[in-house]
């Protein structure tokens, strides 16, 4: 992700919640912000699944794709030997 596409807050937490995460994220391994964003993500995950995640070059690549696939435009692989094939012709 782009870093011009981030938001950063402060937050502030009493002293003895900051303690009580520090210790989860260090017997997690992981760092203070992932927990938090990790906490985040949990808590609305069946709105953040529904969110496109993607981008829009990517969706433009996604859309050309179903239509090759629509109009026959693919290459089918169904053996190891087809896909050995094909990489070769590559």
């Amino acid at each position: 992700m782009n870093l011009q596409n981030r938001v950063q807050k402060l937050i502030t937490f009493s002293p003895n919640l900051y303690t009580l995460i520090e210790r989860k994220t260090k017997a997690l391994g992981i760092s203070f912000p992932e927990y938090i964003r990790m906490l985040a993500v949990s808590d609305i995950k069946e709105q953040v699944e529904a969110l496109p995640m993607v981008d829009e070059e990517t969706e433009k690549l996604i859309a050309k794709g179903l239509q090759d696939v629509k109009h026959g435009r693919y290459t089918e692989l169904r053996t190891d030997e087809d896909i050995d094939k094909h990489l070769d012709s590559l």
